[in-house]
């Protein structure tokens, strides 16, 4: 019979979580070390099985770290080409604006700013659209909680059934504030 990785790192995982205040990296870093001591078969079976999902997201931090440094870069690369129009070296090492990476569509296609269409484009602005849409709603509920409990706490003031009501109302979301914290 064999192992369920999967099952036995989910328990491992809420196990793992503190009922107060934590942060996920000290609580991952800590049950890395529990588990390399204690059971080193689940970690590695666990990461084996999840080794596609975790390179598929680093991946796509990675092209979103190069639009990042395309953007970071721009004044560092107008001041490197007026170096260079006075005969200094400049920094050849950032990244060209164009060598710039976004998700084009519905099936997270990632297209280069030069090879995008219009319709690329409007994709990627939607997307930006909609992101900023959400996030002033966020913003929005959060202020109406922080008005509402004043100088308590948020489960002094609210059930938690009331916090999700009131999320919803707020957001137009069907899902829990939980999910959109993650």
């Amino acid at each position: 019979m064999s192992r369920d990785y999967l099952t036995d790192m989910n328990e491992a995982i809420e196990e793992a979580i503190p009922d107060g205040d934590y942060t996920a990296p000290l609580v991952a870093a800590d049950l890395v070390d529990r588990l390399r001591a204690e059971d080193p078969d689940l970690l590695t079976g666990w990461l084996e099985l999840k080794a596609a999902v975790f390179l598929a997201d680093a991946v796509a931090r990675k092209s979103n770290s190069r639009r990042q440094l395309a953007r970071v870069g721009a004044p560092r690369r107008a001041f490197a080409e007026a170096a260079r129009s006075f005969g200094t070296d400049g920094d050849a090492s950032v990244m060209r604006p164009f060598a710039a990476e976004y998700v084009i569509d519905e099936d997270n296609t990632r297209r280069t700013v030069a090879r995008m269409t219009a319709e690329d484009c409007r994709f990627v602005a939607g997307r930006y659209d909609e992101t900023a849409r959400q996030a002033k709603l966020e913003a929005s509920f959060h202020r109406a909680v922080a008005k509402k409990i004043g100088a308590r706490v948020v489960g002094d003031v609210f059930s938690e059934e009331q916090y999700v009501a009131m999320y919803r109302s707020v957001t137009g979301r069907s899902g829990s504030p939980v999910a959109a914290a993650a």
